[in-house]
């Protein structure tokens, strides 16, 4: 069967397969597409239709799933914004995307939705209320309320293969993060081809939802578990306790994390063991995989290394589960159109169906990212395994690894160097945690630094400790000083 170019009839065929099995608890296939439909119909009702943008500021719910399926039915772009964004981050990307609306959760503790929204709203004129809490008005614009989403008639499909779908945010080579723009094809292609690779339309198959679904690797898995009819398990909040508790409520068979929450999650089990799962891919952010492996041969998590990054989708390539590198990152492509070779200077090039449309607002970096015979430079240094494989070694640049997100350093030393009495700041990472280096000016205060610091940015961008340098350790080389960043590390680690 060809893969499906539209969300629209990836859900349709999911729905046609399995009428009767469970999509969410208490939700059917059947029942979800039939929503989607008058979700639809409801966007159409306030305006939203081909072309425009709607950006997401929701938590793991079935609803943003169900959303993002009824605006790729309208022809309309999702704009994915990580909850634990604050307003400077949120205002940034909602500047650059021109979102018409933006669905939130007000009944959402973790995130306040109000304190985020850009005054004055600029391109936004509605708000999406994704809760039960009614109408009303959010930082001067009204909202609709789901219930009255879900009160119009049934929208006919616009959906088209080269229809913009979504906008990813990943880490950029200036102050902000870049909006990776992919279109239909990509995202409901590449879902059929995961779930074929592993598993997820196996009778039974469940995929806890836990690792946030406005980032690839959240999303990637929860739309292969919509393509293969899987029953998909959200979780608001990664929570250890509770993820163990819904593990064996709900008989989980899939799922994808990283080091420090598999970890955790170990943790929690205590030492007994789940029912076997088919499959939980495993990104190493904090290389830890020894640990990782030990604890899912004790309880039957069945992790493999998978890779892959907003440009070309999360879960791009995955290892052979019984294999000697399935602690590693890489493995071989899910889709048998999909290609990687190796560069001269050891970077990672990839192809195929499931790699992004452009940089949105950005041509000169969609430019640069792709080599002239249309291969995409990942930016990672990786080596041919024997296997046929690929293992992903390191990042060629400087990227932070923390919270789970891949994080441009200058987007926190840009923010740093606005403050006042910083003259020049570097970040680095250390265990996990964002170090900040920074060379006082007039006025320097390091708490009201921290204060500023916790206020305005996401909490895992914010340092964990900021340290006053005199001078930053540079080189001299032909081109000039060059800051030592790798002694940086050094001196964070210590």
């Amino acid at each position: 069967m060809e893969r499906p170019s539209t969300l629209t009839e990836l859900l349709a065929r999911t729905a046609a397969a399995h009428p009767d099995a469970l999509a969410f608890p208490g939700l059917n296939w059947a029942q979800a597409e039939a929503r989607v439909r008058r979700m639809a119909g409801g966007l159409e009702a306030a305006g939203i239709g081909p072309g425009d943008r709607v950006a997401l500021f929701l938590p793991n719910r079935p609803d943003f799933l169900l959303l993002l399926f009824a605006l790729a039915r309208r022809g309309a772009c999702a704009v994915l914004l990580n909850t634990r964004f604050r307003a400077l981050e949120v205002g940034n990307l909602l500047a650059r995307a021109q979102p018409k609306a933006i669905a939130v959760a007000r009944d959402f503790a973790a995130a306040d939705a109000e304190a985020v929204l850009p005054d004055p709203p600029g391109s936004l004129r509605l708000v999406l209320g994704m809760d039960g809490l009614g109408e009303g008005r959010l930082a001067g614009l009204p909202v609709l309320p789901r219930a009255a989403l879900l009160e119009g008639a049934e929208a006919p499909d616009l959906a088209t293969p080269q229809a913009e779908c979504l906008t990813f945010t990943t880490s950029g080579t200036t102050a902000g993060p870049k909006l990776v723009l992919h279109r239909q094809a990509s995202i409901a292609g590449h879902a059929a081809d995961v779930a074929a690779a592993i598993g997820t339309g196996a009778p039974g198959a469940a995929m806890l939802a836990a690792v946030p679904l406005c980032g690839t690797f959240g999303l990637s898995a929860a739309l292969a578990a919509v393509a293969g009819g899987a029953r998909i398990a959200c979780m608001e909040k990664l929570d250890a306790q509770a993820a163990d508790a819904l593990i064996r409520a709900e008989h989980i068979t899939h799922m994808v994390g990283g080091d420090e929450w598999l970890l955790l999650l170990a943790e929690a089990a205590a030492g007994r063991p789940y029912a076997p799962f088919q499959f939980t891919g495993y990104a190493s952010f904090h290389g830890q995989a020894d640990r990782v492996m030990a604890a899912s041969d004790a309880l039957g998590l069945a992790v493999r290394g998978v890779y892959g990054s907003s440009e070309v989708q999360a879960l791009f390539a995955g290892q052979n589960p019984t294999g000697p590198h399935r602690a590693v990152g890489g493995g071989q492509p899910v889709s048998p159109e999909a290609g990687w070779r190796i560069a001269e200077d050891g970077e990672l090039l990839l192809r195929g169906p499931s790699l992004f449309d452009s940089y949105l607002g950005n041509p000169e970096a969609t430019a640069q990212a792709r080599t002239a015979e249309g291969w995409f430079r990942s930016g990672d240094l990786a080596a041919a395994q024997p296997d046929g494989g690929f293992g992903f070694l390191t990042r060629r640049g400087d990227a932070l690894r923390i919270g789970g997100f891949l994080v441009s350093p200058e987007e926190i030393e840009g923010f740093l160097q606005s403050q006042p009495g910083v003259a020049a700041a570097q970040v680095v990472e250390a265990g996990g945690k964002p170090i900040a280096f920074v060379i006082p000016g007039p006025g320097y205060d390091e708490a009201a630094l921290m204060a500023a610091s916790r206020n305005s940015l996401a909490r895992f961008k914010v340092p964990a400790r900021i340290v006053a340098l005199e001078t930053f350790p540079v080189v001299h080389g032909p081109n000039g000083p060059k800051i030592q960043r790798a002694r940086l590390r050094e001196m964070a680690a210590e």
